[in-house]
């Protein structure tokens, strides 16, 4: 008997488990299968299964019993109510519950193995934390660790349960994301990475997402959320504005990718008989969700935006930076640093065929460089 006690999984009472199911049901779905875990040493994790529904058209997996065990948070912590958590994960409409194949069941492997997580190292899990995997998941995707967050595509009053005794159980939902990623995070910090990831990564898991530490160039929202922020005198499609000059550089110069020349060969065509007809801006804004990848260039054109548009440089060229150059030179350092701009001189330059002749310049003698450079190794 006492050997049976010692091994007995800690477990919620009825009261904490009737409040923790009207919670999920409430803020997540009303699920109606769930995954019984069979054997349960320490903790009891079943996972809760949330079908799509026509507003929510993805599937939510929520693990129920994790928040029985109190997390050994840090001292400086300990009013923060961080000491019990339950985890979820959205994942497209058709994914294989069902299948016992790796490329699908890793998913609960994860939700599982986080849960037990805190018990089996004496730690503790909340937002922003990163755990790697160490390698990829599965085979057929390259993500290999998990970002917890908030989770961001439900109310804000998701992410708590306050159980009958005004103890709280938090929710985090499970991010995914690349080893490029997470060193990135380490290195800057949890906010950074959201700042890379936003327009980028939604909350629903794509096993064949971009990776926004080497494939995203730029972004629209890193310059139309100035114009937000700051409240500029600007359209918002000012801030393609730099990205299309230089995607209509690349056109003009034979650096895009068979797919998307054969996607877009109307835009191209156009560029390339400066009919006008096409804007570029637009051609970002729609069909790239607001974003440059690496992906839409040749194997020259990505060599050559490494080379040159990259933000990571400590020295060397840099697109961005040309174009705030451009900026000073072409509205002056008086006016450049005039209040007017509040430091975003470079959004108000006329998107015109100037602005793309004097850009035409930089990328002209950068990309002389960057195939003086291939010559030599």
């Amino acid at each position: 008997m006492e050997q049976e006690q010692e091994f007995a999984p800690e477990t919620y009472t009825e009261e904490e488990l009737d409040a923790l199911d009207n919670h999920i049901e409430q803020y997540f779905g009303e699920y109606t299968q769930v995954f019984h875990e069979i054997f349960s040493p320490d903790i009891h994790v079943d996972i809760c299964i949330i079908p799509p529904t026509p507003e929510r058209n993805w599937i939510t997996l929520v693990t129920q019993g994790m928040g029985a065990h109190r997390m050994d948070v840090p001292e400086e912590l300990a009013e923060e109510g961080l000491e019990r958590a339950e985890m979820l994960i959205c994942l497209p409409p058709d994914w294989k519950l069902d299948s016992e194949d790796e490329k699908d069941y890793w998913v609960i492997r994860l939700l599982k193995s986080l849960a037990r997580l805190p018990i089996e190292c004496e730690t503790w899990l909340g937002w922003g934390h990163s755990i790697d995997n160490q390698k990829p998941f599965a085979e057929n995707t390259k993500l290999c660790a998990a970002l917890l967050l908030s989770p961001g595509a439900y109310a804000e009053d998701a992410c708590v349960c306050e159980l009958p005794d005004g103890e709280q159980v938090n929710f985090y939902q499970v991010f995914p994301i690349y080893a490029e990623e997470m060193s990135f995070k380490i290195k800057y910090g949890t906010d950074p990475l959201l700042d890379l990831m936003a327009g980028a990564v939604g909350h629903v898991l794509d096993i064949r997402r971009c990776n926004v530490c080497t494939d995203i160039m730029d972004c629209e929202d890193w310059h139309a959320g100035s114009i937000r922020e700051k409240n500029l005198p600007l359209d918002e499609i000012t801030g393609y504005n730099h990205m299309a000059i230089y995607l209509r550089w690349c056109i003009e110069h034979d650096l895009m990718s068979d797919q998307f020349l054969e996607d877009f060969e109307d835009a191209v065509n156009s560029v390339r008989s400066k009919d006008g007809r096409v804007d570029l801006r637009e051609l970002i804004r729609d069909e790239f969700s607001g974003m440059l990848y690496r992906t839409i260039f040749n194997e020259t054109g990505r060599q050559f935006a490494a080379y040159y548009y990259d933000h990571s440089h400590d020295d060397g060229p840099c697109y961005p930076a040309d174009v705030d150059d451009y900026a000073l030179r072409y509205f002056g350092e008086e006016r450049y640093n005039s209040e007017e701009f509040q430091d975003e001189a470079y959004l108000f330059i006329p998107y015109d065929e100037t602005f793309y002749k004097g850009m035409k310049v930089y990328i002209d003698h950068y990309f002389t460089e960057f195939c003086k450079i291939r010559s030599e190794v």
